[in-house]
């Protein structure tokens, strides 16, 4: 059935088949690019066409390369062939830059190691095709870590309760010896269920945390993201962030960073220090 297709689609599958294979370390001649246009869509071509439809996308401004020789053909005429084709994809990130998102990935402590190793590879892809293998490397320095399963879950779950201005509730863990999850007990050593209105997402310290009100405080409240379990967005409303003891004017993360660098809660407040007064947290 794609040999009877139109002839008309042939510049559309002669820009595609390098768009889809090709780029600077890996090069197509015409023949090659008539081979590549009949394996992806069953057209057969011929040089004159792949030629001609070939000049016409450069003239339309694709961003089609290529190399452009000189030789003597058999009537002893000069003449120029365009060869060693390949489509110029746009790179929205340099290598460098995308170094800097794998080793923060990397130096973090949240994700689990399977999920790391995973967005790792994605972010290597984008790079270039030269550069790909050794940013790929990167993800053997990832190390073992404790594993929440529920973490990306979790994270979707509060967006969408920040965004819908609604409160959640989740079980509360902490890490024990053997890497696995315990849920905090109530009073009566049964585990706890925390109530919580979300406002902010921050990512310190090579710790994702979550900044909200807990229905049992008065105060701004700190959660690690990846101490929280079974999570669910509830049908209540949050309670308004400039409701909340020191947050009348809302929150911002870089002061609230500045004074709380360790995400412990609580007030801040000036001490005497032997050399100067510091502000240091109580």
């Amino acid at each position: 059935m794609a040999a009877k297709e139109p002839k008309k689609l042939a510049i559309f599958y002669i820009l595609k088949a390098p768009e889809n294979h090709s780029c600077y370390e890996k090069r197509y001649s015409q023949s090659q690019i008539i081979d590549l246009v009949y394996d992806d869509y069953g057209m057969k071509l011929d040089r004159k066409t792949i030629r001609h439809n070939l000049s016409m996308l450069i003239e339309a401004g694709f961003p089609l390369k290529y190399e452009e020789h000189h030789r003597t053909n058999k009537k002893g005429q000069q003449e120029n062939i365009l060869t060693n084709w390949y489509y110029e994809h746009e790179q929205k990130f340099d290598d460098s830059e995308l170094q800097i998102m794998i080793d923060s990935l990397i130096f973090s402590n949240f994700l689990p190691q399977t999920h790391c190793r995973d967005i790792v590879k994605k972010i290597a892809e984008l790079g270039s095709e030269g550069s790909r293998k050794t940013l790929e490397r990167s993800y053997d320095s990832v190390h073992q870590r404790p594993v929440n399963k529920q973490m990306f879950y979790t994270v979707s779950i509060l967006s969408e309760a920040i965004s819908l201005r609604k409160k959640v509730t989740f079980s509360y863990c902490d890490y024990d010896t053997d890497l696995k999850f315990h849920p905090r007990l109530n009073d009566n050593k049964t585990p706890g269920l925390y109530s919580v209105s979300p406002y902010k997402l921050m990512s310190i310290n090579g710790r994702y945390y979550m900044l909200g009100k807990n229905d049992s405080h008065d105060s701004l409240s700190t959660f690690r993201i990846d101490r929280i379990k079974d999570i669910f967005l509830t049908e209540q409303n949050a309670v308004s962030v400039r409701s909340v003891k020191g947050c009348e004017n809302g929150i911002d993360l870089a002061e609230f960073a500045v004074f709380h660098p360790n995400m412990w809660g609580g007030d801040y407040a000036p001490v005497r220090s032997s050399a100067r007064d510091i502000l240091w947290m109580i």
